[in-house]
Order: C-alpha cells, then sequence, then structure tokens
C-alpha cells in the first residue's frame, strides 16, 4: 500500500498509515469553502469555493496546485480547470483519460515514494493549498446538476416492495427483468451532506384502503430514507438523438457519491398512479460531498448479486459482457434526540446488491437519443440485500410498518421522526488501501408554517457601501452612476480636492495614492472591511459582487471587449492627460508654453473625436440611442457622459465637434442613474 508524506489523521491506529476514508488509493474530488473564524494562513477569502481533493485529513486546493503548473504532465487538461472556479463541472466534462491523468499526477505529488516531489519540497504552496478537515472548512456540492434520475435497480428491494404491495406471485411488474426502471427527480433539492430540512406536507390518502374517498392535506407520517449510491456523469455530452454504446457509457462515468433519496411513503401512496412518485420524492436528495472517482473503484469490481443476467438476457444494447458492480460496504445508522451522540447502525448492505449496473442505466437513459450532460446525477434506487439487516428504507426494516426497528437505545421506529438525523456511510478495503465516502448526513426539522406565497429574500454579501470621493471628479461621477444602476445604497463622504483632504494621514492610509473615488464597503462574511480605488476596478467589482443587480457590461464576447475599448478610449486616453494637476505642473515646466485650458482641450478633444467615431461605427449595426446601439445605458455611457461634461467645463464646442455623442448625453440627461448621480 502506497502511503503519503502528508500525516496521517490525528488518533489513526497504525502509526501513520491508516489514512481512513482518504488514503492515496482514493483521490476524490470535492468542493470547499472556508468558515471565517479560519486562521489558515492562506489569502484565499472566506466562502469563496475552491475545488479540492483530500488525502487523510488535510483537504488540498486544487486551484493552488493548478496555478504552481503542478498538473504539467496531464497535457490535455484544459487551462483553468480548478484554478478560480466553484464547481468541479469543467473538469467533469473533459474525457476520461484527462480525470485519469489528473489523479495520477496527484497520486505521484502526494505518495512518499512518488516521482513528482514538487509540492512536498515547496513549503509556501503547502501553506497556501493545504486546510485541516475540520469545522473550519464548508463542503458544497461539487458540481452543478442540471439533472437527477433515480432508478429503481436493486432487485431485491424491487421484491420486497413488490410483496408488500402485490404479493410474492407478482412482486416483480413484467418490464423489470427487461429494462432498467426509472423516474426524473429534482435537481433543485439535491442538498450536499450536514444539512437539513422540513419533514414535507402534501396529499394523505383519508382511508388507506379506498383512494376513492380522497384525501386530506397535511405533513407526511411516513418519512424514509432510501440508501443508495449516485452516479456523477462526465465527459462530453452525447448529441442531442444519438444514444450511447455501452461502452461510450463506461467511459461516461466521472465517479460516485452516497445518496439518500428522502421518501414520503404516505404521500407517494395517493399520488403514484398512473404515473409514478411526485412530490413525495422532490422533496430533498442528500449526497456525500466527495465523488470518489470510477478508477479508485476499480479494484472492487465484483460481481453483482445476481451473477449473472440469463433469464431473461437483456437487449443487445444493454447486454453487459463484463457484467458487475462494486464490493463496497454501505451502512445506514440513525442518530436521535434522545440519543444524539452514538448513531446506531440499522442496515449493512453492499454495492453489488443491483441487478442493473450503472452503466446500464446509463446506457438505457440515452438510447432513446436524450443527452447526458457533465454533472448530471442517477441514483442507484434503494440498495437492498437478502437479509433484513441488509434492507436499505423503513419501509423494508419495518415491513410496511407491521413492526418496530430497535436502534439499540431501547428506542424503535418504524419511519423517521422529526429530529432524527440519518446517517450513510460507504467504504472499500483492500491492500492497496481503503476507499471511502465519507457519509451523507442530514437532519429531519419540523414541518414548516411557511406559505407557498413566502419568497425569500436575498441577503447581499457585501453592506454598509461608503463611496468617497469630490463632487467635480469625472472618475466619481462614474462610481455613483454604476450604483444607480444597480440600485445600491451607500453613503457619501465628501473628500473636498480643493482643501487637499486627500492628502491627509488618515485618507493616506486608505487610499495611498491619495485619488477619488474610493469604495468602501463590509464584507458579511469575513467581516473584513473591503476598500477599492480607482472607477474601474470598482466598477468591475459591483459587477462580480453584485450579480443579481443590473449589469453594465454587455453579455456578447465581443460586445464586452468592445465595451471595454471604448472605455479605455476615455479613462486611459483621455482623463489621466486633462488632469488639472498635471496640468498645471506641465504649463510650469513648460513655461506657459503649454496652458492648462489649450493642453485640456487637446486631449479631450482628441478622445472625444476618436469617441465619436467608433460609437457611430457600432450604432451603425445596432438601432438603440445609447453609446452602444442599445436601448439602456451599458459602461460605455457612463464613462462618456462625465467626459463630455469635463469638455463643456474647459470650454470645448462639444455640439460641432462630437453631435452624436452630445445627442446621446441628452438621451441619458433624463435617464435616473444619471438624474440621480449628477452633482451640481
Amino acid at each position: 500500500m502506497r502511503t503519503s508524506w502528508i500525516p496521517a489523521p490525528t488518533g489513526s491506529n497504525n502509526g501513520g498509515g491508516d489514512y481512513g476514508d482518504f488514503s492515496l488509493a482514493n483521490i476524490p474530488f470535492g468542493v470547499f469553502s472556508l468558515q471565517s473564524s479560519s486562521s489558515s494562513s492562506s489569502s484565499s477569502s472566506s466562502q469563496q469555493r475552491h475545488c479540492a481533493t483530500i488525502v487523510g485529513d488535510t483537504v488540498i486546493d486544487l486551484g493552488m496546485l493548478e496555478e504552481a503548473s503542478l498538473f504539467d504532465a496531464a497535457t490535455s487538461l484544459t487551462p483553468n480547470t480548478f484554478r478560480g472556479q466553484t464547481t468541479l463541472n469543467i473538469f467533469i466534462a473533459q474525457p476520461k483519460p484527462v480525470w485519469t491523468a489528473v489523479r495520477r499526477c496527484l497520486v505521484e505529488l502526494l505518495a512518499n515514494d512518488g516521482s513528482d516531489p514538487r509540492l512536498q519540497q515547496n513549503q509556501p504552496l503547502q501553506q497556501a493549498a493545504f486546510y485541516p478537515y475540520d469545522n473550519t472548512v464548508t463542503m458544497h456540492l461539487p458540481m452543478e446538476i442540471q439533472e437527477y434520475t433515480d432508478f429503481y435497480s436493486s432487485r431485491e428491494h424491487a421484491t420486497n416492495v413488490g410483496i408488500m404491495f402485490r404479493g410474492k406471485d407478482n412482486a416483480l411488474q413484467p418490464n423489470w427483468l427487461h429494462l432498467p426502471v426509472g423516474y426524473h427527480g429534482r435537481a433543485s433539492t439535491v442538498q450536499v451532506s450536514g444539512h437539513s430540512f422540513h419533514r414535507p406536507r402534501g396529499q394523505l390518502q383519508t382511508n388507506p384502503a379506498d383512494a376513492s374517498q380522497g384525501s386530506t392535506f397535511g405533513p407526511c407520517r411516513l418519512l424514509d430514507f432510501e440508501l443508495e449510491i449516485g452516479t456523477v456523469v462526465g465527459g462530453p455530452p452525447n448529441p442531442l438523438g444519438r444514444a450511447m454504446t455501452l461502452e461510450q457509457a463506461k467511459d461516461r462515468i466521472f465517479g460516485f457519491v452516497l445518496l439518500n433519496d428522502w421518501s414520503a411513503r404516505d404521500i407517494q401512496k395517493f399520488e403514484y398512479v398512473p404515473l409514478g412518485p411526485f412530490t413525495s420524492k422532490n422533496f430533498c436528495t442528500t449526497i456525500s460531498p466527495w465523488i470518489v472517482p470510477t478508477d479508485a473503484l476499480e479494484p472492487f469490481r465484483a460481481a453483482t448479486s445476481a451473477g449473472s443476467q440469463s433469464d431473461p438476457v437483456p437487449l443487445p444494447y444493454l447486454n453487459d459482457p463484463s457484467y458487475s458492480s462494486y464490493d463496497v460496504d454501505l451502512f445506514v445508522s440513525i442518530l436521535t434526540q434522545q440519543n444524539p451522540t452514538q448513531p446506531h447502525v440499522i442496515c449493512k448492505s453492499n454495492f453489488r446488491n443491483l441487478y442493473w449496473n450503472c452503466a446500464q442505466q446509463l446506457v438505457h437513459h440515452s438510447i432513446t437519443g436524450c443527452t447526458m450532460n457533465p454533472g448530471d446525477l442517477l441514483g442507484s434506487g434503494t440498495i437492498s440485500g437478502s437479509t433484513p439487516d441488509s434492507f436499505g428504507s423503513m419501509l423494508e426494516q419495518s415491513w410496511k410498518g407491521t413492526k418496530e426497528v430497535p436502534l439499540g437505545n431501547g428506542e424503535t421506529r418504524k419511519f423517521l421522526r422529526d429530529g432524527d438525523t440519518v446517517i450513510v456511510h460507504g467504504k472499500g478495503s483492500s491492500d492497496l488501501g481503503r476507499v471511502g465516502f465519507g457519509e451523507a448526513r442530514a437532519t429531519i426539522l419540523p414541518p414548516t408554517e411557511q406559505s407557498a406565497g413566502q419568497v425569500p429574500t436575498t441577503t447581499e454579501r457585501f453592506t454598509n457601501v461608503k463611496l468617497y470621493g469630490f463632487g467635480r471628479s469625472s472618475s466619481t461621477w462614474r462610481v455613483r452612476i454604476a450604483l444607480e444602476a444597480k440600485s445600491i445604497p451607500y453613503e457619501t463622504v465628501s473628500i473636498d480636492l480643493d482643501q487637499a483632504e486627500n492628502q491627509t494621514p488618515e485618507y493616506l492610509s486608505k487610499n495611498p495614492l491619495g485619488q477619488v473615488p474610493m469604495l468602501e464597503c463590509l464584507d458579511s462574511e469575513t467581516q473584513q472591511t473591503v476598500r477599492l480605488s480607482q472607477s474601474t476596478a470598482i466598477i468591475d467589482f459591483l459587477e462580480d459582487a453584485f450579480p443579481h443587480r443590473w449589469r453594465l457590461f454587455p453579455s456578447d464576447a465581443v460586445d464586452k471587449a468592445m465595451a471595454k475599448q471604448f472605455v479605455e478610449i476615455v479613462n486611459s486616453g483621455t482623463q489621466p492627460l486633462q488632469n488639472r494637476n498635471y496640468l498645471a505642473r506641465l504649463e510650469k515646466l513648460s513655461e506657459g508654453k503649454i496652458t492648462v485650458t489649450e493642453e485640456a482641450q487637446r486631449v479631450i478633444e482628441r478622445g472625444l473625436s476618436a469617441l465619436e467615431v467608433v460609437v457611430k461605427q457600432k450604432k451603425a449595426s445596432q438601432k438603440g440611442p445609447y453609446c452602444m446601439g442599445t436601448f439602456c445605458p451599458t459602461i460605455v455611457d457612463v464613462f462618456m457622459v462625465p467626459q463630455l461634461a469635463n469638455a463643456r467645463r474647459y470650454g470645448l464646442s462639444v455640439d460641432s465637434l462630437f453631435p452624436l455623442l452630445v445627442k446621446i448625453d441628452q438621451t441619458c440627461s433624463t435617464h435616473p442613474w444619471f438624474v440621480k448621480s449628477k452633482v451640481d
């Protein structure tokens, strides 16, 4: 077994060789952020998400490793796969050889006998990229999930449920042995381990024996867990209309997570005829935070509990010549309010207990030509074994509520109660090391009284905004316009340049260059004060920090670049050269040969003439009244209007020199952003 030079977790059983779930044989992938209380020396800000792997109890920021060019051996890796990413989707979307190459790089970087010592020898990089896996780290959903489908693929589970509802002689529906049965779930309610959720409400059948008597509305009384494995789909999507082959499907499986597909059994009873479950399954699904790559599970490949599929033989597209699953032990335990510290294991099953394996599920899903996207999630269906202690749901454990399930401390359950915490674990062990999934944990809260009409309000991360500026400053005006455009409340702090207030020690301690504007705000996640100067940097920050508010930059890549070009005609090519202090010094050094007014007029005329030309060219193909030919102002108008005011201040004949810009300026003068932001 290969071990790592990273210290094993504290309390490991064999003096440094026990890395728990996350040995070098694993190398799972996840996404984390830091709590604001973190004392790490890294400059990574709190709540900024990072792609990661983990060895033992050390979380490793993959973006930092990519920034240090440590994945150069993975030559086909797309640039910025991890760096700056908040999900793993870009990595997951790449072909299987890229996943394998990255995992190989990580093993060689992290192993005691690894062939690449660069990380081990780089202490500053370790300090920037390594974090303890403790309460300073928050795990997030590892990928953006576009679609979620849940299957029904354990023969043992399907047989148990069939016997309960249809009798032993008709346990399996006629189609069950011919295809993987599934239904479409709800991706929006997939949550990462560690969350809580409210007991769902819904329609409950009034008379359990007679659906014709209708329903009542109320909280679910028969809330259940379902022990599952989630398959994470990766690779480039198959084109619409083109099904995958079984071998292609195998290469599209990026990895696996633990999955608990919570079920409201009594809501399901009334609603499932004729189209299957709906609201009884759409309220919550819990997954583990670390995706275990398919390569890590190869040593555990084993026969399924069925052994073979011979009666009947699947159709050719489903017939797997290497039919198998994985020998991974799965456990479900429950914590209760009465016993909140000692979870009691009520289920011990195994990933082998599937009749339809994950590749067969995926190829069947695509057989109609359905596009499968990277990040799609497929639930295996409840994985039950053949003995009562391996049944993967309370429905089976209590046999439809006819018997109590002991929890080891005198408590019993038929179904789950408010306050119960359900924990799913999974691991495979071999001579190469343990490959574990961590856990998928969630707690049940009482049903909420919130009505459907209540919509949560958005909480801003950045608050207490202050703008330090000077009334006549065109740069300050730009930021005022941007703040009005985004409806961001702010306090104005006047810095009188005529009185040199920008040169006071207090202001210089905040803004060493002593210029205006300066924006100050509170980051509510880190409780740190953010200070930014330079109008372009401030407006860029506002665009990123308030993404749900009105955007000033076009979304199209060409238009966005063009808008930045127009802005820089003003910001770099004009405004700095007409600065009054600079021009006064120039006048003095030239002994009056260059005057402030004449040079300002020359510079401004040159810049605005160029802007007039490019705006005219742009508006030739766009019919809106603003600079970019749009029907609402953009960042270009934000910079143009204050600069045209400067032109007037220096006595330029703007009406004759820049007729198009003057016309646009007149339109802007009645727009609320410009009206509210103007200072006389």
